[in-house]
């Protein structure tokens, strides 16, 4: 993509100065609960806007105006939400108009299964290329830029992070926004894009891969129109930042949703799967999956290899790590010898403890045992440990009466954290206790605060550190070609 085109995507898609709406209502109510004016008010979105209602003379207070010709002002951005019979003469007047970005939200062109919906996207694309109006679309959510106060749900956070998201699906995104937000994390900025009638997934990839605030990227992604540019640009791309995909429509059932949902042909699980294997990047099949995949690579440093040391209580849980550690491509390796000597020294008397590999240090009067700070630094400082591990099971704090204990515990983790070299990651057991349950979104909020990665089960830590780990396997052996 020319530099030019990075910079109009910056400048004209994420951070327009003004936005016209083709369709917003006069009814007050309406617009407010869930009309494109009303969302870009109620999120505080600080450029001009300009409803478009042929029947109105204000919505929510603002001047409207009969079409986007009659507004005597230069627009950056104009969202299109009409019936889609009614989207190509509106398409035509925002080229005439010289509009910068065109987002379609209204659906029924190639993603329905008639030829008049596919006739109608293939007369869209002829008009399109009779100008150089952006176009996103159509079928999707547009675009959410917490710096720029600009979003297409109002839930969202505010507060500008460093994901930026490319998305072909608009509710699944949205959605994974929300998880995402819930856990923490935020964005630079999100695209929903839908049938890619013109600007697709690798023209938003090289956006990403381009723009400081991005430090990763995640994707989902149905179907691709030219899978060599998004094959090369994505490999450009991990070489730089790391990129979670969530390929949606692997399956026969999947690939006819997603032809159904965005007009796009999925394509082999073979081939996919081995685009991920070339490029580099963190594939994922769900959207927890993804959210949890995003808390290891924002929270944990660079993983330098495979070799893992777990740390918790219970002999019969550190069997299972180990057994999903293997089944994962990750290592438990037994404690080189002055490890094993020091964590003995440490514990010497301690009830239900062990010094191998999983290391057992058991429970403390406030929580954690008042050797368990030491003993992961003693981990951490092994020369055959790579990441470290730890499993934690809030119902025996509980039941022993430790209620205080998530205050207690997350002080604990926190000085771990700063006195060990090595990634670290938690992860806790969780069950259907209301009174535990809550006790570990207490704990998980203070230490997404401090920067630790946590999880809400073993399995879940350990598939995405070796997925983590495996990104940074390829990738560091991609920079030394």
């Amino acid at each position: 993509m020319r530099e030019s085109m990075l910079s109009e995507i910056g400048k004209y898609i994420f951070n327009p100065r003004s936005i016209a709406v083709i369709g917003a209502s006069s009814d007050r109510k309406k617009e407010l609960g869930g009309g494109w004016v009303g969302r870009l008010v109620q999120f505080g979105y600080e450029g001009k806007i300009y409803p478009i209602n042929p029947k109105a003379e204000t919505v929510l207070d603002i001047k409207a105006y009969p079409s986007v010709s009659a507004v005597p002002d230069d627009i950056d951005y104009v969202i299109v939400s009409i019936p889609s019979q009614h989207v190509l003469e509106a398409v035509k007047e925002c080229i005439a108009k010289k509009v910068k970005v065109v987002h379609v939200y209204a659906a029924g062109f190639s993603e329905i299964d008639k030829e008049e919906g596919k006739a109608r996207q293939k007369e869209m694309e002829n008009v399109i290329h009779s100008g150089e109006t952006m176009v996103i679309g159509p079928n999707c959510l547009g675009v959410y830029s917490p710096k720029n106060n600009l979003s297409f749900d109002i839930r969202f956070s505010k507060e500008a992070g460093t994901i930026g998201f490319l998305s072909q699906t608009g509710v699944g995104g949205r959605k994974l926004v929300n998880l995402a937000n819930e856990r923490g994390l935020r964005f630079s900025n999100v695209v929903s894009y839908g049938n890619a009638i013109d600007l697709d997934g690798p023209d938003f990839l090289e956006y990403f891969a381009d723009d400081p605030e991005t430090k990763e990227i995640l994707v989902y992604v149905e179907g691709v129109k030219n899978g060599r540019k998004f094959f090369t640009t994505l490999r450009e791309c991990t070489k730089i930042k790391p990129v979670v995909l969530l390929k949606a429509g692997l399956s026969k059932s999947g690939a006819g949703a997603a032809a159904s949902h965005t007009g796009s042909l999925a394509g082999s699980r073979e081939v996919w799967q081995a685009l991920f294997r070339q490029t580099g990047v963190i594939p994922v099949q769900t959207l927890e999956e993804a959210v949890d995949q995003l808390v290891a690579v924002i929270d944990v440093p660079e993983i330098k290899g495979k070799r893992i040391g777990l740390i918790g209580r219970g002999g019969g849980f550190g069997v299972i790590a180990s057994d999903l550690c293997e089944a994962h491509g990750l290592v438990v390796p037994r404690f080189c010898d002055e490890t094993r000597a020091k964590l003995a020294e440490l514990t010497p008397a301690e009830a239900g403890s062990s010094v191998r590999n999983p290391v057992e240090i058991g429970l403390g009067r406030r929580g954690l045992s008042e050797y368990y700070a030491q003993g992961v630094e003693i981990v951490g400082a092994d020369p055959l440990i790579d990441i470290i591990i730890t499993y934690l099971n809030p119902e025996d704090y509980l039941h022993y009466g430790l209620g205080d204990w998530a205050d207690a515990v997350s002080r604990e983790l926190v000085k771990v954290v700063k006195n060990t070299s090595k990634p670290f990651i938690v992860s806790f057991m969780q069950g259907r206790n209301p009174q535990v349950f809550e006790l570990i979104l207490k704990i998980q909020d203070k230490c997404q605060e401090a920067g630790i990665a946590c999880y809400s089960s073993i399995e879940n830590a350990i598939k995405a550190a070796s997925k983590l780990a495996d990104y940074y396997e390829f990738r560091n052996r991609e920079r030394k070609r």
